[in-house]
């Protein structure tokens, strides 16, 4: 049976037995933001385990994308291992319990899966008789294929009875295939856990039913959870008859490609296997961070897709790939992957230009680490040293990319040694901090919000017309501080919510309205933002007068319509722009992020090249042109799956509903969008680029601004071409050729003054003062101030210094341009008796307020200190002295 038909199946039999399918959670976890990435099935519902989520259902069945990084290592080396995997998982809030998990869990693996009953373990908690007995006598599961074990095995979080901390917790119930159908290995303790393998577990069912107080004192809840997850890629491993997942449907295709692509035959238990596993593995992990909108970058979620990208880089390297390919395996990973994620299709070719533009990044850093690792070499030869050091071994990994076998490789041809021990505790501390990052246990929120959800259902938002006077608004709790309390005094900020508000708060990049919220009794609150939690609206801002509490029923609640209006202004401006920028540049520039405030816009879209002016100009005369005809702006309801089909544009990671809104703009603009818009694009007036730029790779960024702001951009730019009409002397019309006149004529100048400073320059200043000056044991040595001599100068005077001089130091440094400008050149006999150029330099330039480096020979600073210089030098020729002296 293959993957897919796997999902189908499993989805269907719980739908049968009164679940709601519901859709994956995004890798990215909606309003989470304890979590990096969705590790698990139950995230997006906790919420719903804790008594507080309002989804209309009490069961659920999912199939979840998860990225999970913090044992990494295994991955390839490992038959189940894998950073990006899907989790099917079917969920009781309240409902059934365990006996129906069990029951079902047992049902599926023996019906549709028509697995053998005699092939299948169960564990339970040592302590749940339970569990125990509903294996026992109803699925009637021999005594020894039912394991009791401890809580480290079989409880949920691991240890949390005696090591804590306070959370939801429970039993838990694994369920185990035996591969080899009751034969064993011939170790006398081949059981679950034998180095035979010859078990895999395949389905994890957790109880939750406690939460965990002090001193271990478990509590019952008051409603019994159920949380299974059942690995699709190990279930596919043991429906296919395969014992390492990568031998699946779901990975051959993308390792035979590997293998094709490299020119070498994939053989598992090989180095290079591993290689290609993780290959696989890797950049199909990629492929769906990028496809939810996560991009390579250098913090948090890019940074874990920089890494593994440049992880499959070093493998591909590894095994004789050392080029940019892996962009094209994309099309056998969607092909893989089509039948059930149709967003890797509707992407594909964003996110193979993602990964190729990062894969070229690469490959020029570890061109760096080369060198990086050439310069190493020779330190360490100079210092008589045979072993480089743990950490420097750890950076070349860690920054450059090089797998350390890499590097041991290369310095054993020089005769050297990797400290291996000092590299591999680096890397357990890198290991720590990636756990410490992906705690699971950091998944039901605290707080005040928390209070909130026990005690209201989610804000209603009434604020897209007028305001209906027949809506009834109550305020429903008031948030001070880290509390949340029932009475407000004047004077005193924080944060309300209602049960329905006109305020839009902040999200899909628009930010949230202002303005002031009364009660009959007169009191007034000063609404100064308003944001958008978990579906919570919270008015943030100060109680002017009066008192607030709980349950009191408001009177009006006003928006500042002037900047609601620019905000819509700007917003339907901002629709229309990411029209013109895939009209004019290609389908491929999809929107990756955005502002919309009241005075500009901002957007932020994927391209893989620069925007030429021409076509800036173009993109804002689409705009323009489409302001000018005023067309109209429609907005309508409609299910996620006909707006799709009818073409509506999806943003890049954005997860939605059931029900969404369509913002339709004429014929040429449909996208699913949550803010707010005017009626027509006339009102917008008038549209102009302010800036357009890259922010990352394969990112750029356009700051724009319409109406008013753009009238007042258009005025400002009149005058300084005024002002500069004035000062040059000619019409507006001549101003571009008076400019090309002036620069012609500095040109010239330049030249001037650059043969003049030849004529008379440094290298004829430089042999009187190599003639005039001292020497110190036997080298000469120079410490010397030149008055406007440019940084080229004063490498010039090196290089007749080195080219005259046998042994000695020259230590040179010019006040030209109000900067400090400074050079070290050190003879390469002195290079030998430990007189360096780069030391020199680095311990001089901080008395000029600044710093440098270079090579033992030359090294060069800046500084913005001038008046220090005679103090730089005057060290300089100190520390020479003493190196040559000793």
């Amino acid at each position: 049976m293959n993957a897919s038909d796997i999902r189908h199946e499993y989805t269907k039999f719980f739908v049968e037995r009164g679940h709601a399918a519901y859709p994956s959670d995004s890798l990215v976890p909606t309003d989470d933001p304890t979590l990096l990435f969705t590790g698990a099935g139950m995230n997006q519902f906790k919420d719903m385990f804790l008594g507080k989520g309002h989804l209309p259902f009490s069961r659920a069945v999912t199939v979840q994308k998860c990225l999970r990084t913090a044992d990494i290592e295994n991955v390839g080396t490992s038959p189940f291992h894998h950073s990006f995997f899907e989790m099917l998982g079917n969920f009781s809030f309240g409902d059934y319990f365990k006996r129906e998990a069990i029951e079902w869990a047992w049902e599926f693996l023996t019906g549709p899966m028509g697995l053998p009953e005699r092939t299948l373990r169960a564990t339970v908690y040592k302590d749940d008789g339970e569990a125990y007995d509903v294996w026992r006598g109803r699925i009637g599961l021999p005594a020894e294929h039912i394991h009791r074990l401890d809580e480290d095995e079989n409880f949920w979080p691991a240890n949390v009875i005696s090591q804590g901390p306070n959370v939801v917790c429970g039993p838990c119930s694994e369920v185990y295939f035996d591969y080899n159908d009751g034969k064993s290995c011939g170790r006398d303790d081949c059981g679950l856990e034998c180095e035979c393998k010859r078990f895999v577990e395949v389905w994890n069912l957790v109880f939750t039913q406690y939460e965990r107080q002090d001193g271990g004192k478990l509590l019952d809840l008051p409603n019994r959870n159920i949380d299974t997850g059942m690995g699709l890629e190990r279930m596919a491993a043991v429906m296919q008859g395969v014992r390492w997942s990568a031998a699946t449907d779901l990975f051959t295709p993308i390792i035979n490609a590997i293998c094709e692509m490299v020119g070498i035959r994939y053989e598992r238990d090989s180095e290079q296997g591993s290689n290609i596993r993780r290959i696989a593995d890797h950049v199909k992990a990629v492929a769906f961070c990028i496809a939810d909108g996560v991009l390579p970058g250098n913090t948090g979620r890019g940074y874990v897709v920089r890494r593994l990208i440049r992880r499959a880089v070093r493998d591909a390297v590894e095994i004789g790939r050392d080029d940019v390919f892996l962009h094209q395996l994309l099309p056998i990973i969607i092909d893989v992957m089509k039948c059930d994620y149709p967003e890797l299709s509707e992407r594909g070719t964003n996110i193979a230009k993602v990964i190729e533009s990062e894969e070229e990044r690469f490959h020029q850093t570890l061109d760096m680490g080369e060198r990086m690792l050439g310069d190493m070499v020779g330190e360490l030869k100079k210092s008589g040293s045979t072993v480089l050091s743990g950490d420097d071994a750890f950076r070349l990994y860690d920054t450059y990319g090089f797998p350390v076998e890499m590097t041991e490789s290369i310095v054993a041809e020089q005769g050297l040694t990797v400290d291996r021990p000092g590299f591999d505790s680096a890397m357990e501390r890198q290991r720590e901090l990636a756990r410490a990052g992906s705690n699971m246990t950091e998944v039901f929120d605290t707080g005040p919000l928390s209070i909130i959800k026990e005690k209201a259902k989610p804000t209603v938002f009434v604020g897209y017309d007028e305001i209906d006077p027949a809506v009834s608004i109550t305020i429903k709790a008031i948030i001070v501080g880290d509390e949340a309390v029932d009475q407000l005094q004047p004077a005193t900020a924080a944060s309300i919510t209602l049960d329905n508000t006109p305020f839009y708060g902040e999200s899909g990049g628009q930010i949230g309205d202002i303005g002031e919220i009364l009660l009959d009794n007169g009191s007034v609150f000063r609404v100064k933002n308003t944001r958008k939690v978990s579906g919570y609206f919270l008015h943030d801002g100060e109680l002017e007068q009066g008192e607030l509490h709980t349950g009191d029923k408001v009177k009006a609640a006003r928006i500042d319509q002037t900047r609601r209006l620019n905000i819509s202004r700007n917003h339907t401006a901002t629709h229309l722009l990411h029209w013109a920028l895939r009209k004019h540049l290609g389908e491929h520039a999809e929107q990756s992020g955005s502002l919309v405030a009241p005075e500009r816009l901002r957007f932020d879209f994927t391209h893989f090249g620069s925007v030429s002016p021409d076509e800036l100009k173009r993109i804002e005369a689409s705009v323009n042109e489409a302001i000018f005809q005023n067309l109209p702006v429609s907005c309508h309801e409609t299910s996620y799956d006909e707006a799709r089909k009818d073409g509506v544009t999806a943003l890049f990671a954005e997860k939605y509903g059931e029900k969404v809104r369509v913002v339709k703009i004429g014929e040429i603009s449909s996208e699913l969008c949550g803010g707010t818009h005017l009626d027509s694009t006339g009102p917008i007036g008038l549209f102009k680029i302010v800036s357009e730029g890259a922010i990352s790779a394969g990112v750029r960024r356009i700051e724009a601004v319409t109406g008013t702001a753009a009238l007042n951009l258009v005025a400002r730019r009149e005058g300084t071409l005024a002002g500069l009409s004035g000062l040059l002397g000619c019409p507006e019309a001549s101003l571009i050729q008076r400019v090309e006149k002036i620069q012609g004529d500095i040109k010239s100048l330049k030249k001037e003054v650059a043969a003049a400073k030849k004529r008379k320059g440094p290298a004829t200043s430089i042999e009187k003062i190599i003639a005039d000056a001292g020497e110190v044991a036997g080298s000469k040595v120079v410490c010397c101030k030149l008055d406007d001599a440019t940084m080229d100068d004063l490498r010039a005077a090196a290089d007749e210094f080195k080219k005259t001089v046998k042994s000695g130091v020259l230590v040179l440094a010019s006040p030209a341009g109000g900067k400090v400008a400074m050079i070290v050149a050190v003879t390469k006999d002195l290079n030998g008796k430990g007189v360096k150029a780069g030391d020199i330099i680095k311990q001089i330039a901080p008395i000029v307020g600044g710093g440098g480096g270079g090579r033992p020979d030359l090294a060069q600073a800046g500084g913005k200190n001038p008046a220090k210089i005679d103090d730089a030098l005057k060290a300089a020729l100190e520390l020479v002295e003493k190196h040559l002296g000793d």
